[in-house]
């Protein structure tokens, strides 16, 4: 069960429910009732899990290559590869009944989608042709907040668009800022990444050029919906600190694992303030 648990990447759930949760407050701009918080982020946290297990079980032979996720492979063999395929359709079968006994058929497309794309178009395809797989690769972490919007509501929300619009330049500089601190575990398992086929230099132009365009969306999205001076000013202190931690650290090896945790941090940051915002109102 423990390794069950791992392959479904905790931290991956994790971002996917607050992002899910906010894409939800977002849309009704008000708490959702108990029974909705409940079958909603149950479907996210099962959706996920299963294609984080198909991800790893299509990764099986790469990361086997890397000292980082060589875990993996060796978890999988002890739980089989079978049973781990039966549990991760099982996962997203479970994750589709609600969405599909309420009628949330846009939710039931995006989940789909989201399964889909980090499964199988991002793990067999993507991340394996060349170093640029995560501009679009994005995409399965961004649309938990669509799901969530959705789930609960058919109404457009421009702020939530917004908001996935911010998760989709979020998701590639995030993850180049990762890929340069382990570049070297990438180039052993044959992964092209960016820092591997253009070196650091290119990667760290890359990485400004999607961090700087975070703080407009970031500031968009409160615009957008008249959200108050908490989330404007929050937003605006919380961009500079990224902004300042990202430049810093992408200059400096041994800051490179600072970067990538600034990114983790200021996403989770706009989420709080969003939530906050709403639920103050």
């Amino acid at each position: 069960m423990r390794d069950v648990v791992r392959l479904a990447k905790g931290s991956i759930i994790f971002s996917v429910v607050v992002t899910g949760f906010t894409g939800m407050l977002m849309v009704r701009r008000s708490l959702p009732t108990p029974w909705e918080l409940l079958w909603v982020l149950a479907s996210l946290t099962l959706s996920s899990g299963a294609s984080a297990i198909m991800n790893n079980l299509f990764d099986y032979d790469l990361d086997k290559k890397m000292r980082r996720t060589l875990w993996r492979s060796e978890a999988i063999d002890r739980v089989g590869k079978r049973t781990l395929w039966t549990l991760a359709w099982i996962f997203s079968a479970l994750s589709l009944i609600p969405l599909l006994y309420y009628e949330r058929w846009i939710a039931v497309f995006f989940t789909l989608l989201a399964i889909w794309s980090y499964a199988v178009w991002y793990t067999r395809y993507l991340k394996r042709r060349g170093p640029f797989g995560a501009i679009v690769g994005g995409l399965p972490g961004a649309l938990p907040v669509l799901i969530g919007a959705y789930a609960v509501s058919e109404r457009f929300a421009p702020d939530v668009w917004l908001l996935f619009a911010f998760m989709m330049l979020w998701q590639p500089a995030h993850f180049w800022a990762l890929a340069l601190k382990i570049q070297s575990e990438y180039a052993e398992g044959g992964v092209p990444v960016l820092p591997v086929v253009y070196g650091d230099e290119y990667t760290r132009l890359y990485i400004l050029i999607y961090g700087l365009s975070l703080p407009p969306l970031a500031l968009a999205v409160g615009l957008s919906a008249g959200y108050s001076v908490v989330y404007i000013v929050g937003s605006g202190i919380a961009s500079a600190h990224y902004i300042y931690r990202t430049v810093r650290g992408i200059y400096r090896k041994e800051q490179y694992g600072k970067a990538f945790f600034a990114s983790i941090i200021y996403m989770l940051v706009i989420m709080i303030l969003l939530n906050l915002d709403i639920l103050s109102a």
